[in-house]
């Protein structure tokens, strides 16, 4: 009786493993990092994007007194060291953010950037794909996505499909060479990174 009990409990854990898998962060059979999350929006999907485009924090900032530092307030997101600094004017796009030197983790506060900035009071946005990420968790709202990774442009018809209404796909491979673009309507594409 014990034994079968424990098939039994051994089977429904088999069973739900991969839906308990998704809500903690871990890949059935393997334990992966959680490294952040972003997103990419109707308009970035009008035309065929990469994850480097993939907004994972907008801001309101200015140049500190050190001008290799940027003072940021009103964040809507989170920002991590890695990531890079996607728009903003006076802060050149591709300065990436090496640290942060005070105030709320990954909100308001003080940040160390690899380049010298001249923002004052800009809207900003910061992303991208992070440093050490293998996979990634692509999840369509809305409307549905395609994507490529062989180095070709997606089109509307053209391409893998990610669907909504349905679970996402766990992507491994060479994240930079993804390119999506909306397949239907006005799509929002939910990005989370992971590292095994």
């Amino acid at each position: 009786m014990m034994n079968r009990l424990r098939i039994a409990a051994f089977s429904l854990a088999l069973a739900l493993a991969p839906f308990a898998a998704l809500a903690q962060g871990t890949v059935p059979g393997q334990f992966v990092v959680p490294l952040g999350f972003c997103q990419l929006n109707a308009t970035a999907l009008a035309s065929a994007v990469k994850l480097s485009s993939c907004v994972s924090a907008s801001f309101t900032a200015s140049a500190g007194t050190d001008p290799t530092q940027l003072v940021v307030t009103s964040v809507t997101g989170y920002i991590r060291t890695g990531q890079i600094i996607i728009s903003g004017t006076g802060i050149t796009a591709g300065t990436v953010i090496t640290g942060q030197v005070s105030g709320t983790a990954g909100g308001a506060g003080t940040y160390q950037l690899s380049a010298s900035n001249t923002a004052s009071s800009a809207s900003a946005t910061s992303g991208g794909i992070p440093p050490g990420a293998t996979m990634a968790y692509l999840d369509a709202e809305t409307a549905a996505v395609r994507f490529r990774d062989d180095g070709g442009a997606p089109t509307a018809s053209v391409g893998s499909l990610i669907a909504t209404g349905n679970p996402g796909i766990f992507y491994t491979g060479t994240l930079s060479a993804l390119q999506f673009i909306a397949a239907t309507g006005s799509p929002l594409l939910n990005v989370s990174f992971y590292r095994q």
